[in-house]
């Protein structure tokens, strides 16, 4: 079963992956919201994945990790780049939310950073869990620690790739057109019809 949440200013999508009582947690936005899905479901997480470092999407990764004491897995750079306000864009957070929403941010936005992952890899990595077959593969172009994450060839979590109604971004620190084109576009448009896309930010959708 897959769970979204969607939270804080700029509706950015968790999911929460359950298999029996165990769960996985893919972009920790928002601590109190996952614990309280986790807790209605009877879920232990075991693992975080990471589909890029903006801090939208690890917004509470230092609660959840600590909370629960489980290990983080995302690409090196995407590892490396959490650690600093500069890559990971909190020190621009504010200026973000305007962007996104149009509206000046009642409180200003803090400034953060997360200590690097337990599990990286560089291009791809293959992991098994609870009978589930995770497939991670670095897409750059919207920032150098993007990946997608495939789950059983089926369900496809593609971080800010892939959202219906907007383009892809490339505009921010770190971005690529360039990579966008020659490497992530390419793996994006050759994802099979049928497949489950599970996005970073809006509604789930079949493509």
């Amino acid at each position: 079963m897959i769970v979204r949440i969607s939270s804080n200013t700029i509706d950015t999508n968790c999911y929460l992956i359950g298999e029996g009582e165990k769960s996985v947690i893919v972009d920790p936005a928002c601590a109190e919201r996952i614990a309280g899905e986790l807790a209605a479901r009877g879920w232990e997480p075991e693992y975080i994945f990471l589909t890029h470092e903006h801090f939208d999407h690890i917004w509470d990764l230092e609660e959840i990790r600590d909370r629960y004491r489980i290990p983080v897995v995302a690409c090196s750079l995407c590892s490396e780049r959490i650690q600093s306000v500069s890559t990971n864009l909190s020190n621009i957070r504010d200026v973000l939310v305007y962007f996104k929403t149009g509206e000046i941010p009642e409180e200003e936005g803090k400034r953060f950073t997360c200590r690097e992952a337990e599990i990286t890899f560089e291009d791809t990595y293959h992991m098994r869990w609870r009978g589930h077959a995770f497939d991670f593969q670095r897409l750059p172009g919207h920032s150098p620690g993007s990946v997608i994450i495939s789950m059983d060839g089926e369900a496809i979590f593609t971080g800010d790739y892939l959202i219906l109604g907007e383009e892809e971004m490339t505009r921010l620190k770190g971005g690529s057109e360039e990579e966008y084109e020659t490497i992530a576009r390419p793996v994006l448009e050759s994802i099979p019809e049928g497949r489950h896309i599970y996005p970073g930010h809006g509604r789930d959708y079949v493509k």
